[in-house]
This record gives structure tokens, C-alpha cells and sequence, in this order.
């Protein structure tokens, strides 16, 4: 099913001639030279493709397919590493002594010719990377050997002549070595064209390609229902957070207990190179796009429309990172060099943010959401794939499939769920990230978050379903442990209590659980959590430059013994009315709440708990919103 999605995803950005995404035979390589050759066969000079950035990046260019490699030496078409253009490498030098400096099985020690050597590293010629040099020379021949075209006959003439043991000899080569030997790509020019781009050498490639194809094992593939060549080997995908640099598979064979009727790699499932290629591809491009990837934890998650219409995926994206700060610290391991893109145009945050605020409006009332609010046919299928790395290869976090109308539909819930009164200068809505991390101590410089609940909570979201009680006991202990308690923690906890509440598990009615202070609510812990705001409040306004409150002290018993912790708590509290000039107010306050209250509960669970901290935090801000509006009134007078 992911397969199939995604070679139809393939298809979908092929047509469209907005998007630059390789043609099957070819794939996206990072470039970093371009070595031109005249047409005599010699190297003019090297190009830099790099960008000018503090720290070079290289330029992205369909090139012909490089397939997945091992530690076999297996060359790449007109473009490759030093390695193998030039038959010379770098190595450490630890490791130039294990593995040189001792005999070998047969007594002698491997040969050698050390071309320049430091403290630290060792750049030399030996028989591996002469048997690569040799392989790199040997398939542009078989490709090549037949075209009448300058550049090819310059480029062939080249690797004829080159010798590896005048890699430093060469004042091109030895002015750009320590780069050229780090292991970036190269291609080659001739007569101010790429090689690769050429026609005739595209059309060469295109007719081995197909050649080498031929002689494969052929069956039914699985994805497509055709009789197709099997791919052995499947690509590797890039971008997933965690997974090696190089890569790391989604489908693969590594083991015999993996394989059945004596078919060995990928031959077991049986996927065609064609969907091999659409697939690996597709998912390739969605992992280096923002618009299409998020992490969530441990998770790098891709979401796409079966449609060339990007609006519902940009839609999308602003529901799960809401605010462009926070997608920033979100995505910092896989963007930590776009940091110059982060400034989004003020006028689009605003007509998304209006957008998002008529979308939630509608599902606030019930009404359906339809083409005109989201930019697209809300039938639209819409994929969500969670990955997260598993050694060399990907693992699967989660797999949804259904609608974008009805993705939007739950994604806008849960805003709405956690929707709480708040800071006026703070985010309005919650990215999954943030939320996240207030399940860890904020105390701490490496905040881990469990890898699991990041699934869990994605779960809840798009199944509409109670979120994940790991989630809302992290965040209750949290509170409990740092006695601060914010807009994000207040929203996990209202949310939690409201979808527990509809789903009928908890016995306090939905009307109960709001989003701003519910003075006339009859709930006992609710108004306890309030009762506790204002002795707080009370014990504040007699010494603002007090260090150790009641909060630090009795917040966590207070909220689950109320019996043992409030009788102290309220003959502690008239000592600091008869002190304070608000004290009257606290007076009224106290028994408006406690006319509520017949007695005081001996034990109170997680789920009164959390009504405990809701009334808390109401109470709190209704304290911060009165004063705004008091001084507000003074300065108009």
C-alpha cells in the first residue's frame, strides 16, 4: 500500500512542470566540481559548484542512476568521488597504520605509494583504489566507446592517460585535493556542457540501461501487476532523521531467515525495477521537501495529496507546526543549515492563519468542510507515512490513509480540544513538537522525548480518538514536580479530560471542561484548584519578594490529599489577609469558592487531579485578565 501510493505519487509529479524530480534511468546526486576536459584529453581546470555559503553546499543534479552500493567496488556514470576518478584516497591515520604498516595473511604487507602524508591523515594510491580507477574507466568505455563526439572522445582519452600517482603532481588537481578527497561528487564538462546532459551520451546510457536490464529475473511485480525485470536491490532513502547519512532501506534482505524458495535479496518481494525506481524516488523528494516533512521525536514524518495541487499540503504543514518558530526548533537536526529561510512573508502567515481560523470555525459548528475553504476536493486522497531509523534500515512508525477533508476535520479538533486561554502575545495554537517537549524537565540541556508517544499522539489526533494517557500523565507530573503549569500544559490536560469525557469514560459533563474560568461549575476539584489560586494569590500580594510560596511547598499534596493539605492552607491564609489591602477581596474570593465545596475529598485521582490544575490555571489568568482590564479602564479615564 505505501509502495502503491507513492508510485502514484511518482506518476502525479512527473506531469508536473513545476517540480524537478529525476526520470526513471536517473537520480537527484549532490555535486560539488565540475572537472572540464579539453578535447585532447586533459584537465583544464576545476569547477567549483559549491554554494558560497559559510558552510558549501552542494548543487543538486539528475544524473545518471546511482544505485545503492556496498563495500564492492561498483562505479557510477560520469559522476563519481576522487576515489574512483582519480584511483586516490585519503584515509586516517590510524588506520593507514593497522591496515598497511602490518603483514597480511600471506605474510607481506599491502602495496602502496603514500602521496603526501600529516599528522592526522594519509593520502595515498593503493590496489583498491586502482581496481576503482580501473572499473570507472572500463564502464566508460563499454558506454562510451562507439559515440563520435568531441567530449567523449576527450573524456575517454583522459582516463586513458591519467595516472593516479600524479594526482598531486597536477596543479589542478592539488589545488582543490583536500576537497576533492572528502569524498564529494564530480562531473565533467567539455565545450562549456555537462557531460551527462549531453543527448548522445544520455541516449548511450539509456541503451546500456536497457541492455543490463535483459538479463535480470523477471516476475510479476507486486505494485504494478506487470511482468517486469525484479529489482534486486532497492534504493536507499535520504532525509530520515537518525538513519545513516548514506541512506538506509525500506525494503531489504539481509539474512536467510528473511527468504523463502531459495530466493535471495529483494527477489522475495518481488517489486519491479520500474516501481523500485517511482517509489525510492518519490519518497527521496518528499524527505528533501518542507513542505512535505515534519519530525515528530525520533520520527521524520512525509505527508502528500494525491493531487499536483500543493495548497492542502501547505494547509496541512501549518496545522501540525503552527507557528514558523516553532517549526524551526521542530525540524532543527534537518534544517539546522536553512536557518536564513526561517522569515516567512507576514501577509501569507496572516491569510493562512485566516484560513485556518474559518476552518476551525466550521468544524467548531458542525458545518462540512468543503473545496473552497482548503483549496482542493476535501475527497482528495491524503498520505501520512511516519519513519524512523532501525540500524541500516527504516522501520515504519505509522501509516494513515483517508481524505484531506477528513484529516482537517480531525487535525482542527484537536486545536480546538487543546484551545485554552492563553498569553495575548503568545502562539494560539500548539505544534506537536512543543507539545512534546513539555513532557520533559525544561531544566534539562537534552530534552528526550520518549520515542513512542510522539506515534501515540498523531494516533489520537488523526483517529480522533483519547489521547494517550502516558501523555497526560508526563505532563501532570511534570506540573506537579516544577509547580508551573502554562498555556500548553493547561491545553494537554483540558483536551485530555474533554475527549475522555466524550467518549464517556469520565463522569464530569463536557460543559464542565472549558476553555476560560467557569466560576458557576459545581465541580469540587475544580473549584479546589481555584481555591488554591487565590491563597496563592493571597500569600503574594502580603510579600511579592517571597522565595518559597505555597505553591512550592503544597501544590502536588494539595491536588491529591486535599483533606490533609487545605484546613493548614486556610488558617495559614488569614494571617496573610489581615496583612494584605486586598484582603477583603481574598475574603470573598475564599467563600465564594467554598460554597461550593460540603467537604473537603480525601484522595483525589488523576482525571480530579487534572480538573485540580484546570481550575488552578483559570483562576490565575481570570487574576492577570482582571488587571488588564482594570488598568486599561484607568488609562482611558
Amino acid at each position: 500500500m505505501i509502495i502503491q501510493s507513492l508510485c502514484r505519487h511518482y506518476d502525479i509529479l512527473e506531469k508536473d512542470e513545476d517540480v524537478n524530480i529525476p526520470k526513471l534511468g536517473y537520480s537527484s546526486a549532490k555535486v560539488s566540481f565540475a572537472l572540464v576536459i579539453s578535447s585532447d584529453g586533459n584537465l583544464s581546470h576545476i569547477v567549483d559548484l559549491r554554494s558560497d555559503d559559510k558552510k558549501p553546499k552542494p548543487k543538486d543534479m539528475d544524473v545518471p542512476i546511482q544505485k545503492s552500493r556496498s563495500s564492492g567496488v561498483f562505479p557510477y556514470f560520469v559522476c563519481e568521488n576522487a576515489k574512483y576518478v582519480f584511483g586516490v584516497e585519503k584515509i586516517k591515520k590510524s588506520d593507514f597504520e593497522k591496515k598497511f604498516d602490518l603483514p597480511t595473511s600471506e605474510g607481506n604487507p599491502i602495496e602502496h605509494k603514500v602521496l603526501e602524508e600529516n599528522d592526522k591523515e594519509v593520502t595515498l594510491v593503493y590496489p583498491r583504489s586502482r581496481e576503482c580507477f580501473e572499473a570507472f574507466k572500463t564502464l566508460h568505455h563499454a558506454i562510451l566507446n562507439d559515440l563520435d563526439d568531441p567530449g567523449v572522445r576527450g573524456l575517454l582519452s583522459f582516463l586513458d592517460s591519467w595516472n593516479p600517482e600524479e594526482f598531486l603532481e597536477n596543479p589542478k588537481t592539488r589545488q582543490y585535493k583536500d576537497d576533492l578527497l572528502a569524498g564529494g561528487n564530480c562531473v565533467f564538462e567539455c565545450d562549456g556542457i555537462f557531460l551527462h546532459q549531453k543527448s548522445v551520451v544520455r541516449n548511450a546510457w539509456e541503451n546500456y540501461s536497457q541492455d543490463e536490464v535483459g538479463g535480470k529475473f523477471v516476475a510479476q511485480c507486486l505494485v504494478s501487476g506487470k511482468v517486469e525485470p525484479v529489482a534486486p536491490i532497492h534504493q536507499k532513502i535520504k532525509g530520515v532523521v537518525g538513519a545513516q547519512s548514506a541512506g538506509a532501506s525500506l525494503v531489504s534482505f539481509n539474512d536467510d531467515a528473511f527468504c523463502s524458495y531459495g530466493k535471495k535479496q529483494s527477489f522475495n518481494s518481488s517489486v519491479s525495477e520500474s516501481s523500485m525506481f517511482k517509489y525510492t524516488t518519490a519518497l527521496n523528494h518528499l524527505l528533501s521537501s518542507q513542505r512535505n516533512r515534519i519530525r515528530i521525536a525520533d520520527t521524520t514524518v512525509v505527508f502528500w495529496a494525491e493531487t499536483s495541487e500543493k495548497s492542502c499540503e501547505d494547509l496541512m504543514k501549518f496545522f501540525f507546526v503552527p507557528q514558523e518558530t516553532e517549526k524551526n526548533e521542530e525540524n532543527q537536526d534537518i534544517e539546522k543549515n536553512e536557518e536564513k529561510n526561517v522569515e516567512v512573508s507576514r501577509v501569507q502567515d496572516t491569510n493562512q492563519i485566516q484560513q485556518i481560523e474559518g476552518i476551525l470555525n466550521k468544524v467548531r459548528i458542525g458545518k462540512k468542510i468543503n473545496q473552497e475553504d482548503i483549496g482542493t476536493d476535501p475527497e482528495t486522497n491524503f498520505y501520512i507515512l511516519g519513519l524512523s531509523p532501525n540500524n541500516a534500515r527504516l522501520a515504519v512508525r505509522f501509516w494513515y490513509v483517508d481524505s484531506i477533508g477528513d484529516f482537517i476535520e480531525r487535525v482542527a479538533r484537536h486545536h480546538l480540544d487543546m484551545e485554552i486561554i492563553g498569553d495575548d502575545y503568545g502562539p494560539r495554537y500548539t505544534s506537536i513538537y512543543r507539545l512534546l517537549n513539555e513532557t520533559v524537565p525544561q531544566s534539562s540541556d537534552k530534552k528526550v522525548v520518549s520515542p513512542l508517544l510522539g506515534g501515540l499522539i498523531i494516533r489520537s489526533i488523526l483517529t480522533n480518538a483519547v489521547y494517550p494517557i502516558p501523555l497526560y500523565s508526563a505532563i501532570m507530573s511534570r506540573v506537579k514536580v516544577e509547580g508551573s503549569i502554562n498555556f500548553v500544559r493547561a491545553g494537554v490536560i483540558k483536551a485530555y479530560l474533554l475527549r475522555l469525557s466524550r467518549s464517556g469514560l469520565l463522569n464530569v459533563k463536557q460543559d464542565l471542561i472549558t476553555m476560560s474560568l467557569n466560576e458557576e461549575s459545581p465541580n469540587v476539584p475544580y473549584r479546589l484548584g481555584r481555591l488554591f489560586a487565590v491563597l496563592e494569590k493571597a500569600q503574594n500580594d502580603t510579600n511579592k519578594e517571597m522565595k518559597s510560596t505555597i505553591n512550592s511547598k503544597y501544590f502536588s499534596s494539595a491536588s491529591a490529599t486535599p483533606a490533609v493539605v487545605f484546613p493548614v492552607l486556610l488558617k495559614l491564609a488569614q494571617h496573610h489577609i489581615a496583612k494584605s489591602e486586598w484582603g477583603f477581596r481574598s475574603s470573598q474570593l475564599i467563600e465564594q469558592i467554598l460554597a461550593g465545596v460540603d467537604e473537603f475529598p480525601a484522595y483525589l485521582n488523576l482525571e480530579d487531579q487534572g480538573m485540580f490544575m484546570l481550575g488552578y490555571y483559570h483562576q490565575r489568568k481570570a487574576f492577570f485578565t482582571k488587571k488588564e482590564v482594570i488598568s486599561s479602564e484607568e488609562k482611558s479615564l
